[in-house]
C-alpha cells in the first residue's frame, strides 16, 4: 500500500496514531508525539505492518455543535 506524506496511520497490531513523512518502496518514516517523555519520535516502518486511519470530518463539525 502507498501513504503519502500527512496521513495518519497506526501498526495493524495497533497503537498510536503516527503521521507518515515519507515512503521510499516498501518502507515509511513516521512521525508522533511522546507524552511519557514529551518528545517527537520517529522510525521507518514496513509498509505492510501499517493500516491507514481515516477521519470523519463531519464527526468532528457535530461534536463542536453540541
Amino acid at each position: 500500500m502507498d501513504f503519502k506524506p500527512g496521513e495518519v496511520v497506526q501498526l495493524k497490531s495497533g497503537g498510536r496514531g503516527m503521521t507518515v513523512v515519507r515512503q521510499t518502496k516498501d518502507q515509511v518514516e513516521l512521525t508522533w508525539y511522546a507524552d511519557s517523555d514529551d518528545a517527537i519520535r520517529t522510525a521507518t516502518v514496513p509498509a505492510a505492518c501499517l493500516s491507514l486511519i481515516e477521519f470523519d470530518d463531519d464527526e468532528d463539525l457535530e461534536d463542536d455543535e453540541d
